[in-house]
Formats: structure tokens, sequence, C-alpha cells
């Protein structure tokens, strides 16, 4: 008898519509049976008892920055697909302002050799989208890539290189790029902050001595991401391009796509898991190692916000891990503008997601369907990811939904972990018992085998992403 790759039994997973009971069989990386519990006989190379185990399509991070190639000090592809194993991710989408960016199809493909080199699990790219390199952008469609980004403002001062092709600095080169991107077939994502309103902002505030830690989201309030939300809108609705938002962090912007959308403009919203579990009162507590931009939004915001992830508009949810050094962080800790912005969070990604839609008593069916469907729909992955059924890859998160734990940084493996204190010591109501990638168990109660790195495939996106996923 040939022994089945791996078998899950007594598992409690969820099939589509509905959770089921059952024995899923993989074979060859992917799901080649789902038999009634109990009924299969055959045997595996492992074995996984489900009992009291929740079984997840595996969970798709739709943004992460693992600084490979040019700054693999603060992490690399290595370090951060670990990361991300250890918290039930079984396949990232990595951004695309490391140095060199990926602007052309060459800088694609040697993205991708650095990936199946040394990732853990499988992995696909946003490239390059600015107004620079506005022809290239059908040569790196055509290397599988899943999609494109774009920021609003002029490189920053000193970072030209990480931000190379990446920029349309106002609002004319914009619209030239999606004049362009029309007439690919893929979607543009954009950061969307109003840069020359947050600068101004910043001059008055200096101005006024008030820099404290609510300098940051002072600088950055609600209207310089709504605003920017409303113009890449408009003008998506005057070329007909595919657009994406990331990170959306505001209630007003969130209202803003939810009328687009009814409007059957083809735009979807992606939604990062710290704006919605922590608040301008974990700046003022911990000031540079809770800042991100967007930042942290008023704990009014954070509630209204939700509104929107539980009615559909927001399409899923993502990490936007952003590994800094030590210094970077600390040389914020008296004047937070000095401090680099970013959360190191995608292996609690999961966890806490898990555990918030347990205290607010959310729809479990909407979770998964947040953390995997949605975003391999997006992406054009589905229904190889996204999906347990037959035929789709042997990708799964198994959540332990009884286990109480306390996070804790030393657990933690990316290479940014010590700048993580917004995560020490919450306690959660669940584990990580595995994360399985295509048949093969990498991670088990959180900790990583780490001789399995270097196994990880780059994903080709099968189309430009459906619409409104």
């Amino acid at each position: 008898m040939v022994k089945a790759q791996l078998i899950i039994k007594n598992a409690i997973y969820f099939a589509g519509t509905t959770f089921k009971n059952g024995d899923i069989i993989v074979n060859n990386n992917i799901i080649s049976q789902i038999e009634a519990p109990g009924s299969f006989t055959g045997t595996a190379e492992r074995v996984l008892d489900g009992k009291g185990l929740l079984v997840l399509p595996g969970v798709i991070d739709s943004h992460v920055h693992f600084r490979d190639p040019g700054r693999c000090d603060r992490e690399d592809f290595s370090s951060g697909s670990v990361a991300a194993a250890s918290g039930g991710v079984t396949t990232v989408i990595e951004m695309p302002n490391v140095i060199p960016p990926p602007y052309s199809a060459e800088q694609i493909k040697k993205r991708i050799a650095i990936g199946e080199q040394k990732s853990l699990i499988d992995f696909s790219f946003y490239a390059a989208a600015g107004y620079d390199n506005r022809n290239n952008y059908d040569e790196m469609k055509a290397c599988g890539i899943s999609a494109f980004k774009t920021f609003l403002h002029a490189p920053p001062k000193g970072r030209e290189a990480e931000f190379m092709g990446l920029t349309a600095e106002n609002t004319g080169e914009l619209f030239a790029v999606l004049q362009k991107a029309a007439g690919v077939d893929g979607r543009f994502f954009f950061h969307c902050e109003n840069e020359s309103l947050i600068n101004e902002l910043e001059k008055q505030l200096h101005k006024q001595g008030k820099e404290g830690y609510d300098f940051h989201y002072n600088s950055r309030p609600n209207v310089a991401e709504a605003q920017s939300v409303a113009t890449i809108i408009e003008l998506a609705r005057a070329t007909g391009a595919k657009v994406g938002i990331c990170h959306v962090s505001t209630a007003e912007a969130a209202e803003l796509i939810k009328r687009a959308k009814a409007d059957g403009l083809d735009i979807v919203a992606e939604a990062c898991y710290h704006h919605l579990l922590f608040s301008h009162a974990d700046i003022d507590r911990l000031g540079p190692y809770a800042k991100c931009n967007p930042p942290l939004r008023s704990a009014q915001n954070v509630e209204a916000l939700w509104k929107y992830v539980t009615d559909g508009t927001i399409d899923y949810l993502g990490s936007d891990h952003a590994p800094l050094l030590a210094d970077e962080k600390k040389s914020g800790e008296h004047h937070i503008w000095q401090a680099f912005s970013g959360i190191a969070g995608v292996e609690v990604m999961v966890t806490l997601i898990v555990n918030e839609w347990h205290k607010r008593h959310l729809c479990q069916k909407q979770m998964v369907r947040l953390l995997s469907e949605n975003a391999a729909k997006a992406f054009g992955f589905y229904p190889r990811k996204g999906k347990i059924a037959v035929g789709s890859d042997g990708d799964f998160t198994i959540i332990n939904p009884s286990v109480s734990r306390q996070l804790s940084i030393e657990q933690m493996y990316s290479k940014a972990a010590v700048n993580n204190k917004i995560f020490e010591g919450l306690t959660v109501n669940n584990t990580i018992a595995y994360t399985v990638s295509r048949g093969q168990v990498v991670a088990e109660d959180g900790k990583v085998d780490m001789s399995l790195r270097g196994r990880g495939q780059f994903i080709m996106t099968n189309r430009g992403g459906v619409k409104n996923a």
C-alpha cells in the first residue's frame, strides 16, 4: 500500500461555506481526498490528530516587508519566512521597497531566486509601479507577480535607492500611472497618505514645540488618509484601472471604499490587524515601539473600523510586517519623529485575530475568508490557495482554541523581535498547533523546523485578481 504524504484525522475544517468534520489526505503536495471522519484506512508519512483543533486554509499574509535584498540586517527571506511559519502563515506577499526594488522583469527574477533559495514557505511579490518605470508594467506582470504597489510621494531623503520606481510624486504622475495600469492585467495598490498635508502639520507641531509621542498621530490625521483614498478612487473611476488600498486605518477611508464598491468600482481593501487592536493609547505608552504608517488611530476610530471589517468592505487582513534595527526604534524614545516607522508582527497576527474574534463573538466563517480565501481570490491564487478542497494545495493553519498563553518577545523568530514591546505579555486564548505548507509540517506549537528553509515556492498569479474579492 502506498503511503499518503499527510493525513489530518478528525479534522474540523472550513469547507468554503461551513465547517465540516472529516479526514483530509494530502499526496504530492495537494489535497487528494477528503473522507468521512475515521473512514480512511490508509497510512501516511505523517498523521495529525485534529480532534479539538480548528483546521483553516493556510493563512495568507498580504503585506510583509522582508528587506531582502538590501537590508538583510533588519530581516531577510529566511528569518521573515520562519517568523511567518511560526505564526501559522503559509503564504506571504512581499512588498517592493527593497534595494533595489523590483522595478523591472530583471529585478523581479532576481527576487524570485532569493526567495526560492531562502524561504521556508510559499511567496509572491508586489512589483514597483512608479511613474518613471510605467513602461515596464507588462513585462513585470508576465513574470507572474501578484500585484503592483505605488507610494504617493517623493522618495524620502536618504532612502532614494529603496523607492526607485515606486513613486508618483503628484496627481499628474499618478494619473499617468493609472492610465497605464488600465491596460495591464493586474491590480495596482496604493499607500494612501497625503504627504504634503503631513509635512505641513509636522512643521506646525515643531514650531509649537509639540513633540511628544502624540506628535506622530497628530501629524498624520484621518483626513490625510481619506483625502488620498478619495483621489485614488476618482482617478480609478476616470481610467478604469483595477486598484487596491493597502492598510486602511480610518473609518472615513473605509466609507469611501464602501461607496465606491456600491458604485461598481473595481477596488479591494486591506486592513492590518494592529489598526484593529491598538490605538493612540499604545503610542502614548510605548512611543516609537508603537509607531507605524499609517499611525495607530483613536479608540473610537478602531471601533468604527470594525464595522467595515464585519460588513465586507474590508476584503482581507495583513500584518504589514516591517522589521527594523533596535537603534532605529530607540532613536525615537525622546523624539518620536526621529524613529523609523514599522511593527514586525507577522508571527502573532493569526493568534491575535483569532483571539479578538472570540472576544467579539464574531462569525468564524468570515474570519477565515479575511485571513485566507479573499486574499487568494484578490491576488489570483484561488483555488490553489485559500481553500480546503480536493486539488488545492495542502496548506493548513491548525489552531488549538483551548490553550491560554502569554506572548513573549523571547519566543519570536524575527530579527526585529526586540522591538515588539507592543505584544509583550498579551494573553491569548489559542495557539498555532501546526503550520502545514504543501503537505509538510513546517512548524509545530510555534517551533519551526529550521532545516526546511529554502523549500518555499514562488506562486504565480493565474489572473489579475477577482473583482471585489
